[in-house]
């Protein structure tokens, strides 16, 4: 049996067939109303011989002429598709910038519109990808650098005494900046898969967030930082959610403060008990645009103004993003060009902990 793979030649071979069966069907209908009705129409049979070789030619030239034109509306028709299709062969190996154009109002020329912004879609996306794997190269050859460097002169002996203790503290920076990098690799390889789970428990967010900033201190430090913790409350706050997942969160949060912040400038931690617990912290660094508020939380995205100019591979604010998801609340951003950011987030209250393990 053949097999038309062609939807242009299955489109064009049905209409021929339905154009011959109407002719078939109005001929045969013709020879049996003429047949029986010759007497009140004047005809005899040699008449009505002549009127049936005449209809075979004029039938030919209607096939003809009607096939031809058949011939042209399906081309017309499926000219559309096989744009879209010639289209998606260049996509498919790799040309995201290909669009079809397709001018028509019907549900073909949505196609091609919804084809375009699939194709726009995978451009950004590509392109993503591209500064994403050259931005883990660099900030993994950087330190990978650093740390060989040290190594070697280590093994020469090149290294006083002296000096010693702040060039392992280096490597010590460098080898925990490779660790953090990873993590964040796999934490977006568990999130894109479905497979980042929490587990909430009942935890100290008050102690968590002082804990937070004595590790980071040395940062604070380095960049003479004045970092303030600033709640009202006069007890600590306790929450449910996962205790690990929200260090990390605040980690991140104040990891981004810091390095968007000048030298000799202030970080603020708010801390407060509303109807939720609420955390926000605040920067005076450069800002962010409104046009790019939305895009920090892309994956991959980096771009000066939106805050990664100095470090990073733009998976923070997206992992930070999907982990509150995650705990079905949301996170805030207020930010002014020039003046600083605010990134607040909330989560649920528990009254203490005895109240929470009954």
């Amino acid at each position: 049996m053949i097999r038309i793979k062609s939807i242009f030649l299955k489109l064009f071979i049905t209409h021929i067939v339905i154009l011959i069966l109407s002719h078939l069907v109005f001929a045969i209908a013709s020879y049996l109303l003429f047949k029986n009705n010759l007497t009140e129409l004047h005809l005899n049979l040699e008449g009505f011989n002549q009127l049936k070789y005449l209809f075979i030619p004029s039938s030919i030239i209607s096939i003809t002429i009607t096939g031809l034109f058949t011939f042209y509306l399906t081309k017309r028709i499926t000219a559309p598709l096989r744009e879209i299709n010639r289209v998606a062969l260049l996509v498919a190996r790799g040309q995201f910038h290909q669009r079809v154009n397709i001018k028509t109002r019907d549900e073909l020329g949505q196609l091609g519109e919804t084809f375009n912004y699939m194709t726009h879609e995978l451009a950004s996306l590509d392109q993503m990808r591209k500064d994403f794997i050259a931005n883990v190269s660099h900030d993994l050859r950087s330190p990978l650098t650093s740390i060989q460097g040290f190594a070697r002169a280590f093994l020469d002996d090149k290294i006083p005494n002296d000096k010693k203790r702040h060039y392992f503290t280096v490597m010590k920076e460098q080898t925990e900046r490779m660790i953090k990098l990873v993590n964040d690799l796999l934490d977006m390889s568990q999130i894109e898969s479905g497979q980042l789970e929490i587990r909430p428990e009942l935890f100290n967010l008050s102690e968590l967030v002082r804990q937070v900033m004595a590790r980071m201190d040395t940062e604070f430090v380095n960049k003479k930082l004045n970092v303030e913790l600033i709640s009202g409350e006069v007890q600590d706050i306790y929450v449910f959610a996962d205790h690990d997942r929200i260090d990390q969160v605040i980690v991140n949060l104040i990891q981004n403060a810091v390095q968007f912040s000048t030298y000799d400038s202030t970080i603020e931690v708010f801390l407060k008990r509303e109807e939720q617990a609420v955390v926000s912290i605040r920067d005076y660094g450069p800002g962010i645009s409104q046009e790019d508020i939305q895009s920090i939380w892309e994956r991959f995205y980096k771009a000066d103004i939106a805050r990664t100019k100095k470090a990073g591979t733009g998976l923070g604010l997206s992992i930070v993003k999907h982990i509150l998801a995650l705990h079905q609340t949301d996170i805030q951003v207020e930010s002014e060009v020039g003046i600083g950011t605010t990134f607040t987030f909330t989560l649920p209250l528990t009254l203490n902990k005895s109240n929470n393990m009954k």
